[in-house]
């Protein structure tokens, strides 16, 4: 609120790292297994601080166009509903991971060749550089042209 209140846009960070801060000490006090409201909470600070640089922004003094403020709210809107799905693949991840097993050793090994398997596909997209200039470009003038 203060970095509203005063129009501060470094303050907001700065109470989201506070706000985060608070949720992860308060986890690990009452040492809780996995919080499924984390995803929740992810979501909601990205929001909060999108909302607070958007309301810093509308003090200045250009005018947006018509419809920008749908726009925006919309924009905003898909990165939460973006921040909660990748969130929350992360903790159903993080929760295979505790479970262990030959199941997370081969997903393992699996999302390992698919990390190869995009390198080598990229590389061949890219071919191979020349970057050296054609012999003609590299030899002197001799002036008979």
């Amino acid at each position: 609120m203060s970095a509203l209140a005063l129009g501060w846009a470094p303050l907001i960070p700065a109470s989201l790292v506070l706000l985060g801060g608070l949720y992860g000490a308060q986890l690990a006090i009452d040492d809780a297994p996995l919080d499924g409201a984390a995803a929740l909470v992810a979501a909601g600070l990205l929001v909060t601080a999108e909302l607070g640089y958007w309301s810093l922004e509308e003090r200045g003094a250009v005018k947006a166009e018509p419809g920008e403020g749908l726009r925006r709210a919309a924009f905003v809107s898909a990165l939460a509903l973006g921040a909660l799905v990748v969130a929350e693949l992360l903790l159903v991840l993080v929760e295979g991971v505790r479970a262990g097993g030959l199941a997370v050793d081969l997903l393992g090994a699996i999302a390992a060749g698919a990390v190869l398997l995009l390198v080598v596909v990229i590389a061949r997209r890219a071919g191979p550089r020349d970057e050296t200039p054609p012999l003609e470009s590299r030899m002197p003038r001799t002036g008979d042209d």
